[in-house]
C-alpha cells in the first residue's frame, strides 16, 4: 500500500472515529437544567419576542447560539430525540476545520497527531453531546481565527470578501459568549506588540477599519449586554489554589495525570522555543497572546468583581493549546525526539481514553451520568399518583419560566416514553384542588443537596423518598 493510500486509510478512520464518538448514544442521557432551558428557550412556535424574553429571563450568554437552535427546529422539528445532533455535528465540523487549517493553511507536518489528540481528546466529546452553546462556539472561533491569519498574512492579495469574512465571523463570536471578548481584545494586544516591537507600520488600511468597527462593536455589545443581562451567576465558586496548579488542563484533557503531562510537555516546548515563536511566527504570537489573556482577564475580574473562572467558557482553549503545543512539536529538528513527544501524547491521550464511559460503553452498560429523570418519570407513572412539581426554592433564576421550561420539556419527552403524568407549578396554583397526594422532584441542579419539603407543603408528610443520579424524588401526602 503506497503512502497516499496509507494516509487515506489513517484521515477516513479518524474522521469515523470523531463521528462515532460524537453520536454514539447521544441521547443516552437525559437534559440537565441548562439543556432543557435552551430547549425551552429555542420553542420555534412562539414569537421573536417571547423567545427574547425567555432568553434574557434564563440565560447568563448572548442569544445567537438559541437563535440558531430555534431556526434548526424550525426546520428538523421541535424534540429532545434530534436535539443534540446540532451541536454534534458542529463540535465535529470545527476539528475538521481545524486539521484543514493547519494542513492547508500553515503547513503543517503532523497532521495526524493533531487529529488523534483532537479526536480523542474526552472534554471535547462531552461537550459534543451537551444542547449548549459550546460546540457552535469552538466552530465560529476557529473559522474567525482562519480569517485572522488570512488578513495579517496575505492582506495585500486579498480581496475585500476575506476581509468582510473576518468581520462577520467576529460579529458571531462576539454574539455567542462574553468571554469572546476576550479573542477580540487578543486581536487588538497583537497588532500593538506588531507595531510596537517588530515595528510593521505599513498595515493594511482595510484591517484597521475593520478591527475598529469590531471594537466599537464590541462597546456597544458589552453596554447592551449589561443592561439586558437580569441575572448573574452565583454557583460560580472562587478561584481554588488547585487552579494554578494545572490551569485546567486536567478538565481539558481528562486527568490530573493527563493534563499534568500535557502542562508538563507544553511549557517544556514553549521555553525551548520561545525566541523562535517571538522572531519568526506572528501567529504563534497571536496564540500565545490569547492564551495568556484568557486567563489573566478572568483571574483579575474573579478577584475584583465577581467569581468568573469556569472551565467550560475558555474552551476554545483546548483548540490553543493543541494546536500550539503540536506547532512546537513541528520545530523539533530531532526526528526521534519529535517521535517521542508525539508518542508521549498520543499514548497518553489514547490511554486515558480507554478508561473513559465513552469507550466502555461499547463493551459494558454506560453510568448514567446527567439527572436520571427518565427513571424518576418512569417511577411516578407506574404510581396511582401521577401529580408531580418541582421544587423551587433555592433557584436564584426566575421560578415561574424555570418551572415552564421543566413543564415543557417534560411535555415533550412524555410524549416520547407514552406517559400520563401531570405537572404543576405549586407556587402559582392552589396544588389541593387536584388531589392530596403528589411527587416532589429536586434537581441538584437547582438546589444543590438542599432538597427539603417547600414551606408550602409542611403539613404534608413524606411517604417515600429515593434519590437518583443528581435527582431527589419524595412522595407526600397530606396529613389529616
Amino acid at each position: 500500500m503506497n503512502k497516499i493510500n496509507l494516509n487515506l486509510v489513517y484521515y477516513s478512520t479518524l474522521i469515523f472515529i470523531t463521528i462515532l464518538f460524537r453520536l454514539y448514544n447521544i441521547n443516552y442521557d437525559d437534559f440537565w437544567i441548562d439543556e432543557i432551558i435552551s430547549f425551552y428557550v429555542s420553542e420555534p412556535s412562539i414569537t421573536l419576542d417571547e423567545f427574547y424574553y425567555r432568553h434574557k429571563t434564563l440565560e447568563n450568554s448572548p442569544f445567537l447560539f438559541n437563535l440558531i437552535l430555534r431556526n434548526y427546529f424550525q426546520i428538523f422539528g421541535y424534540d429532545p430525540l434530534i436535539a443534540r445532533y446540532l451541536p454534534s455535528i458542529l463540535n465535529s465540523l470545527s476539528i475538521f476545520f481545524l486539521i484543514y487549517f493547519y494542513t492547508k493553511t500553515l503547513k503543517g507536518k503532523s497532521t495526524l497527531l493533531l487529529f488523534i489528540l483532537l479526536a480523542f481528546n474526552i472534554y471535547l466529546i462531552k461537550y459534543s453531546q451537551e444542547l449548549r452553546l459550546y460546540s457552535w462556539y469552538l466552530f465560529v472561533f476557529i473559522i474567525n481565527v482562519y480569517y485572522f491569519y488570512k488578513v495579517i498574512n496575505f492582506r495585500n492579495s486579498l480581496s475585500n470578501l476575506k476581509f468582510c469574512l473576518f468581520l462577520i465571523t467576529s460579529i458571531l463570536l462576539i454574539f455567542t459568549h462574553p468571554f469572546s471578548l476576550i479573542i477580540i481584545f487578543s486581536y487588538n494586544i497583537f497588532f500593538i506588540y506588531e507595531y510596537f516591537f517588530n515595528k510593521k507600520k505599513n498595515f493594511d488600511t482595510r484591517l484597521l477599519s475593520i478591527l475598529i468597527i469590531i471594537n466599537c462593536f464590541s462597546i456597544l455589545f458589552v453596554i447592551f449586554f449589561i443592561l439586558n443581562t437580569t441575572h448573574q451567576p452565583i454557583w460560580i465558586e472562587n478561584i481554588d489554589w488547585k487552579f494554578f496548579t494545572n490551569f485546567f488542563f486536567s478538565k481539558f484533557f481528562g486527568s490530573r495525570l493527563v493534563g499534568g503531562v500535557y502542562l508538563l510537555m507544553f511549557l517544556f516546548l514553549l521555553f525551548r522555543y520561545i525566541k523562535n515563536i517571538l522572531f519568526e511566527s506572528n501567529f504563534e504570537i497571536f496564540l500565545l497572546i490569547s492564551l495568556f489573556f484568557s486567563y489573566l482577564i478572568p483571574i483579575i475580574y474573579s478577584y475584583l468583581i465577581s467569581p468568573a473562572v469556569v472551565d467550560r467558557y475558555l474552551i476554545y482553549l483546548v483548540f490553543i493549546i493543541v494546536l500550539l503545543m503540536v506547532i512546537l512539536i513541528d520545530k523539533i529538528k530531532s526526528k526521534k525526539i519529535r517521535l517521542f513527544f508525539c508518542s508521549v501524547l498520543i499514548i497518553f491521550t489514547i490511554g486515558n481514553f480507554f478508561t473513559e464511559t465513552t469507550f466502555k460503553q461499547f463493551i459494558k452498560e454506560r453510568p448514567v451520568h446527567k439527572p436520571d429523570l427518565k427513571s424518576v418519570l418512569l417511577r411516578i407513572n407506574e404510581s396511582s399518583n401521577t401529580y408531580v412539581t418541582l421544587n423551587l426554592e433555592k433557584t436564584y433564576l426566575s421560578k415561574k419560566e424555570i418551572s415552564n421550561s421543566f413543564e415543557n420539556y417534560l411535555n415533550n419527552y412524555s410524549k416520547i416514553e407514552n406517559l400520563n403524568i401531570q405537572y404543576f407549578n405549586y407556587l402559582t396554583l392552589d396544588q389541593e384542588k387536584y388531589s392530596d397526594k403528589y411527587w416532589i422532584i429536586c434537581l441538584n441542579d437547582l438546589n444543590g443537596f438542599d432538597c427539603e419539603l417547600p414551606s408550602k407543603f409542611l403539613d404534608y408528610q413524606i411517604t417515600s423518598e429515593k434519590s437518583f443520579n443528581s435527582i431527589n424524588l419524595k412522595s407526600i401526602m397530606k396529613q389529616d
